[in-house]
């Protein structure tokens, strides 16, 4: 009996380090994962697609400045018409993600994807960006992919041929200053030059009118002096008849 109880004694010791061995490994499996730093954004476009050019002017224009995820995300390009690598890849990431991608722009943010890109989108992708970067499951299907198929997509940069829009603007604002400022000088100008010219012409009237004025006191001043000559012509002929 003393000898069953020793060995039982002895089983316990040796199980006790392996059981809590496994219930700490248990609990490091099933304790949640960390959450990513930044959500990586992947976007699969095709070169001179319409659709995939406002999608990049939204990212560049918008959305890298949008207080709410602009610190919590970063974005990764894939040309797919023109790179046969990557239009291999994405067909991989369709079959991981059990979907069938028909075209392009083809979004993919954590495991959720978008299909197709219209600014009625704007929204929803600021939420899904926040809900990643919060997601303690996130996971990062590219690199999946990668890991799975051994293949490295190109990435690109379609962003940087929309260059420094803030550049852009100041030169536009310059421009249209200069242009205001100019056609303010026009208009001020015209109002000067009107009103001069208006000036002149008051001026003419006013020498026109006093040189009737004074035509008109010469015209009658020259009347009276014929009446009055007139006058005194008659006088003299009566004097003259009375003589007689």
């Amino acid at each position: 009996m003393k000898r069953l109880f020793k060995t039982l004694l002895v089983l316990l010791l040796v199980l006790m380090p392996i059981t809590f061995a496994s219930a700490k490994k248990t609990t490091t499996t099933t304790t949640a994962a960390a959450t990513p730093d930044k959500v990586t954004m992947y976007v699969f476009y095709g070169d001179g697609c319409p659709h995939c050019e406002e999608l990049e002017e939204f990212v560049h224009n918008t959305l890298r400045k949008d207080s709410r995820v602009s610190d919590i995300f970063d974005v990764v390009y894939y040309e797919t018409w023109y790179d046969s690598t990557n239009q291999s890849f994405l067909s991989a990431v369709g079959s991981t993600l059990n979907v069938e991608i028909k075209g392009v722009p083809f979004i993919l943010i954590g495991d959720q994807y978008f299909s197709g890109y219209g600014s009625t989108m704007n929204e929803e992708i600021v939420s899904t960006i926040q809900e990643e970067k919060n997601n303690s499951k996130y996971v990062d299907v590219i690199a999946s992919v990668v890991a799975a198929t051994n293949v490295k997509p190109n990435a690109s940069d379609p962003e940087a041929k929309l260059g420094d829009n803030s550049k852009d603007d100041t030169k536009k604002n310059d421009v249209i200053g200069i242009i205001i400022l100019g056609v303010t000088v026009v208009i001020i100008l015209a109002i000067i030059f009107t009103r001069h010219n208006d000036e002149d012409e008051d001026e003419e009237d006013e020498v026109v009118e006093e040189k009737k004025e004074e035509a008109k006191e010469e015209k009658a001043v020259e009347t009276k002096t014929v009446k009055k000559t007139t006058s005194t012509k008659k006088k003299s002929t009566k004097k003259k008849s009375t003589k007689k």
